[in-house]
């Protein structure tokens, strides 16, 4: 059975805020260790559907979801599961793996940690003086 994941973001009407998102994967893709695409939950496309739908069309049918937010909230406890069900009652001889969100990854805040360090380590030469 062939498989294709989905990293699964908020979404924006902000073209420059998906554009972030869009560059980050095209720059890590030669390091994952299958293909990846992305898709977005609202105000921005491709949506999670239409991702399935092409990829089913394509012959693909395992779908890995890796949701690209912090924590587990309506979203990915009500919304994401609602959808699945949906496209699962579209195409029964699909299957679906919902992983956690990031923030569940220790990894994760181990990064978040050095980006942190390095933007407080970094010399501001403009220093703003508050009243």
């Amino acid at each position: 059975m062939s498989s294709h994941s989905i990293l699964l973001a908020h979404g924006s009407r902000d073209a420059l805020w998906c554009q972030t998102l869009e560059n980050g994967l095209k720059s890590m893709q030669a390091d994952l260790l299958q293909p990846v695409s992305l898709a977005y939950m609202e105000m921005a496309s491709p949506s999670l559907e239409t991702q399935v739908i092409e990829r089913y069309q394509q012959g693909d049918r395992h779908f890995i979801i890796l949701p690209l937010f912090f924590s587990a909230g309506r979203h990915l406890l009500v919304d994401v599961p609602g959808q699945l069900e949906a496209l699962q009652q579209l195409y029964p001889d699909v299957s679906f793996s919902l992983k956690e969100p990031l923030g569940k990854q220790a990894i994760f805040w181990q990064f978040l940690s050095g980006a942190i360090n390095d933007q407080l380590s970094e010399q501001d030469p403009v220093k703003v003086q508050l009243a």
